[in-house]
């Protein structure tokens, strides 16, 4: 196999990400000093994750406090066995960024989310919003700051 290397090049990134079927975020709530972290599914384009969920809850009341988030994508992961227990090892493709999330209050910018999010898994244009349902849900956009990634075993 191959050794841990560093990927540098943001097309690669983005290629990453275009796979990832979902995503972990990592908050951290100032008030406990605790860390939180979801997996969620999520849509990315022009330097932006879009998240979608209930607009009540622990992530939304964290958002509002503390909005520097941390995010985690892998793809091919695989547990690479060894006669020696020492010798296992995981094969990866991994991005880890970090930027601040802001809730999304503009109806025509949650659409532009939920078709973002809809599209990463599949869902072809052009769409039709309930509009109830748009303006309940939360959608959560990420500008992203830094982005890394890492693989291993290629």
């Amino acid at each position: 196999m191959g050794s841990q290397k560093l990927i540098q090049d943001p097309q690669q990134i983005e290629a990453i990400l275009a796979k990832a079927k979902f995503i972990r975020l990592a908050l951290s709530d100032p008030e406990t000093s605790s860390p939180y972290l979801v997996p969620l599914s999520f849509g990315y384009k022009d330097n932006a994750i879009y998240l979608h969920g209930s607009s009540t809850g622990k992530k939304i009341d964290i958002i509002r406090k503390n909005n520097k988030v941390c995010f985690e994508a892998d793809i091919e992961t695989e547990v690479m066995t060894a006669d020696d227990p020492c010798k296992y090892n995981v094969r990866y493709r991994s991005v880890i960024g970090h930027g601040k999330a802001q809730i999304v209050e503009d109806f025509e910018e949650k659409v532009e989310g939920l078709t973002v999010l809809s599209e990463h898994y599949g869902k072809k244009r052009p769409f039709e919003f309930d509009e109830k349902k748009v303006k309940k849900v939360a959608v959560i956009k990420i500008e992203i700051e830094k982005m890394t990634g890492k693989e291993y075993g290629f």
